[in-house]
């Protein structure tokens, strides 16, 4: 898997997914790297990472 890091922060619209081509070992690094932190959600499907950025807070005004 190759990712390309930047120092600034990338903003993608909520409910965003991002897939990128990846092994289940890859997959498990990234996981383990990102330690118990919810934002982004990872899931592996097909050879794919995929990164889901939340969606807006629902509640009541």
């Amino acid at each position: 898997m190759y990712a390309l890091v930047s120092p600034e922060k990338t903003q993608l619209p909520a409910g965003s997914v991002v897939r990128l081509p990846a092994t289940w070992q890859e997959y498990q690094r990234l996981c383990e790297q990102r330690g118990d932190g919810s934002i982004p959600r990872i899931k592996y499907r097909n050879g794919e990472v995929l990164l889901m950025s939340p969606l807006p807070v629902h509640g009541r005004d």
